[in-house]
């Protein structure tokens, strides 16, 4: 008798959760938006990007970069507490250039992490581990032009990232906002 309670109790609360989803899909001329929502907090997968999400500018003359026909310019996720923002643009201008740019640019958000970078390095299950994967770096336009840079502002659950790496003769970098636990802070 307990287990057909249990696993009536089980479908029930299945088919509660799922009845409480909602997906949408629009389409306009700034681009599609595809938007989950569920109980336990909501997904948007934008093709056109809102530079506001991320708390940085989008550096001048840069497009969305997309790695195919099929992705999508930028993420925009929220849920068990915790706030991811992707966003991948382009740019024909060298990646110094670039990560000059926004060396000065994470700066509003506190001390700046230079690292040498092949991707992302980020732990968000503590929110003080988030180091250099690939080690620190002081020249910021010799890493850019190498194997890539990562700049990486904030603190307390509020992480601004900058990645940026070579991309054909110009640069491909990702804006990232990482907010964990409670608080609207950009």
């Amino acid at each position: 008798m307990n287990l057909r309670v249990s696993a009536f109790m089980a479908a029930a609360l299945s088919l509660a959760f799922l009845a409480a989803c909602s997906v949408s899909h629009n389409r306009s001329e700034t681009g599609e938006t595809v938007t989950i929502r569920t109980p336990a907090g909501g997904i948007n997968v934008n093709d056109s990007v809102d530079p506001k999400a991320i708390g940085l500018a989008v550096y001048p003359g840069s497009r969305p970069h997309h790695d195919n026909d099929k992705d999508s310019g930028s993420v925009n996720m929220e849920m068990f507490g915790m706030k991811l923002v992707v966003a991948s643009f382009e740019s024909d201008d060298p990646p110094a250039k670039v990560a000059d740019y926004y060396s000065k640019e994470v700066r509003k958000f506190g001390n700046v992490l230079q690292c040498k970078s092949e991707g992302v390095t980020f732990n968000p299950h503590s929110r003080n581990e988030w180091g250099c994967e690939h080690g620190e770096t002081t020249d910021v336009a010799a890493a850019a032009s190498g194997g890539g840079l990562e700049l990486k502002a904030g603190d307390k659950g509020n992480m601004h990232i900058v990645a940026v790496k070579p991309h054909g003769g110009g640069t491909e970098y990702a804006l990232v906002y990482v907010r964990t636990g409670k608080g609207e802070s950009l």
